[in-house]
């Protein structure tokens, strides 16, 4: 899962030796936010639901938590830690002068497979698929400089943004696909879910998956998901992680002060958004390409800002005895992904308890309160096993036998 380093040489994975527990912390703190935004906006479908205005402060202050900390931010450093842990196995492969394709390729296609059996079977809000798909353009870059590198991020993060936010794009490439607009595929998906139907809920999983990353909004999506894969090549290629980021401070620290000012500039037009007091499309394009841009960006400082407070505070013995708590969820990310799936679908399909929609500060709590519990699990299934069982399975399939678990 994301950001996991193995050796790619010798065909085995990495040791808990070579384990960097910034990492694990980071990917933690990314699951965490992965679980809020998907757990308040999809899976409790509040995105096919007309939700009332907030009528209680723990309520607006739950959606305004989650539209400026959480929404997007979570992903973005989700997708980053996924491109550094494929960073340093095609690193560590061309270092050793030994051939990269076939071991990076069967992760790849066993990451596919698994993610397509997780919308099959429990949720059409997987990134893994997407994942291991843009996962083969990193190879065009293995031999590229970093400038190169960080040139192709920025023109896969603007231009497609730009291209997206001219009103007739996103429409025209809906319908190269697809017959029916959005919200009738949501309806459907919605009516499917509530009702328990397995055959009506997995031909609505397959749309919905479909849909969201191959409709409207790969022109944006894909793109943006290479370029959080480059930015995590060059930080792979100039090991800033190594020993838990200790060599690297100075550039820690600008970074958190330069992302705490891009953040705060993104979070200006952001919050007029939310407070439905600015709608960029009914100022005309030029304004509208200009808010995309400036979200995109922010977004990436907000990102970087957060990486570079976790790195900063795990130099602080108290710190970081406090932040390796959630370390163990983050050694076993895919795992934690499923099992998110699975707790969540079980609450709100027809199939398990079919709860009706949460408010917003009600929402929050219960992702608090089901990470709580996943952190336990770690914690316990770590004391006796290296790996959790979904990675596990994968690390077999890639490596073509059972690996030791205990």
């Amino acid at each position: 899962m994301p950001g996991t380093l193995e050796c790619v040489g010798d065909l085995t994975p990495v040791s808990s030796r070579e384990r960097v527990a910034t990492l694990d912390v980071l990917r933690g703190f990314a699951l965490l936010g992965v679980l809020l935004a998907n757990l308040y906006g999809l899976f409790s479908f509040r995105f096919a639901i007309h939700e009332p205005p907030d009528d209680r402060i723990a309520d607006a202050a739950a959606r305004w938590f989650m539209a400026l900390v959480v929404r997007g931010r979570a992903q973005a450093l989700l997708t980053f830690l996924f491109g550094f842990g494929f960073a340093v196995q095609l690193l560590r492969a061309r270092d050793r002068g030994q051939p990269v394709l076939p071991i990076y390729l069967r992760r790849l296609l066993a990451l596919f497979a698994i993610g397509w059996l997780h919308v099959v079977l429990l949720s059409w809000l997987d990134v893994t698929w997407g994942y291991a798909l843009i996962g083969m353009f990193l190879l065009a870059f293995v031999r590229a400089s970093d400038r190169t590198r960080l040139i192709a991020a920025a023109a896969l993060t603007i231009i497609p943004a730009v291209i997206y936010a001219i009103p007739e794009v996103g429409p025209a490439v809906h319908a190269l696909l697809f017959d029916q607009p959005r919200a009738a595929y949501v309806d459907q998906f919605a009516a499917a879910a509530r009702s328990g139907d397995r055959i009506a809920i997995l031909r609505a999983h397959v749309t919905l998956a479909l849909l969201w990353t191959l409709g409207s909004n790969a022109v944006w999506y894909l793109p943006w998901m290479l370029a959080r894969f480059l930015l995590g090549l060059v930080v792979g290629a100039r090991r800033w992680f190594d020993r838990d980021g200790a060599d690297h401070l100075a550039a820690f620290r600008t970074l958190l002060v330069a992302g705490a000012l891009g953040t705060v500039i993104g979070w200006v037009p952001e919050a007029l958004v939310v407070a439905h007091q600015f709608d960029p499309a009914g100022h005309g394009l030029a304004v509208a390409v200009a808010a995309t841009l400036v979200s995109r960006l922010a977004l990436l400082a907000q990102v970087a800002m957060y990486v570079a407070a976790v790195v900063l505070l795990m130099q602080r013995p108290g710190w970081r005895r406090a932040l390796l708590v959630i370390a163990p969820v983050g050694r076993m990310p895919l795992t934690t992904y499923l099992m998110q799936s699975l707790i969540c679908t079980s609450l709100f399909y027809g199939w398990g308890l079919a709860w009706s929609t949460p408010p917003p500060a009600a929402c929050v709590g219960l992702g608090l309160a089901i990470f709580a519990v996943q952190i336990a699990f770690a914690h316990a299934w770590l004391r006796w096993f290296r790996f959790g069982p979904a990675e596990w399975l994968w690390r077999s399939i890639v490596y073509w036998r059972p690996q030791p678990m205990r």
